[in-house]
């Protein structure tokens, strides 16, 4: 053995056994939760007030056999403001070639603000989505590479009292 051959294999035996022990605590130790602070802002808009994009959060569903299209409207819709939901491929029974937006109120002025920004046949079909906020949208095959509608509103006018959780974080 060369001279100092010892000591290398000694550090490494030593960095081993410490690296393991550390690893191990790492591994087992419980999660920290960092802040109990809430991580949106309530917002309210009152009966005449305008009803904006930037308050409505929008949940895209694929209903479509096209990879990636719930994304890529979502994209879209967050380039209009919207909030964005959750993305996935459609969780329901509803079947669709268009958009079907998942509402118990068509004249909801979410609902409103949503449909009027796609192109072509939108319909509203009761109901919700399970453990899901916002607007919820079905997206079909008929859809595909359509686009958004370029005159689409940015804002209604809310015939009701709407109260939306706006995300933010906070400051540091």
């Amino acid at each position: 053995m060369k001279p100092g051959g010892f000591a290398v294999i000694v550090t490494a035996v030593v960095v081993f056994f410490g690296g393991t022990v550390v690893g191990l605590k790492l591994l087992t130790q419980e999660g920290e939760v960092t802040s109990d602070a809430p991580t949106c802002q309530t917002r309210t808009v009152k009966e005449g007030e305008d009803l904006t994009a930037n308050l409505v959060q929008i949940n895209v569903y694929n209903a479509s056999r096209t990879a990636g299209l719930a994304d890529r409207v979502s994209r879209l819709l967050q380039q209009r403001n919207f909030l964005p939901g959750t993305i996935a491929n459609n969780p329901t029974d509803v079947t669709t070639d268009d958009i079907v937006i998942i509402a118990d109120d068509a004249k909801d002025p979410r609902v409103k603000l949503v449909a009027g920004q796609f192109i072509g046949k939108v319909t509203v079909q009761p109901g919700d989505i399970a453990g899901t906020a916002g607007i919820s949208v079905l997206v079909g095959k008929n859809y595909a590479g359509k686009g958004l509608n370029k005159k689409a509103p940015d804002k209604v006018t809310s015939d009701r009292t709407l109260t939306s959780c706006v995300p933010y974080a906070p400051a540091a």
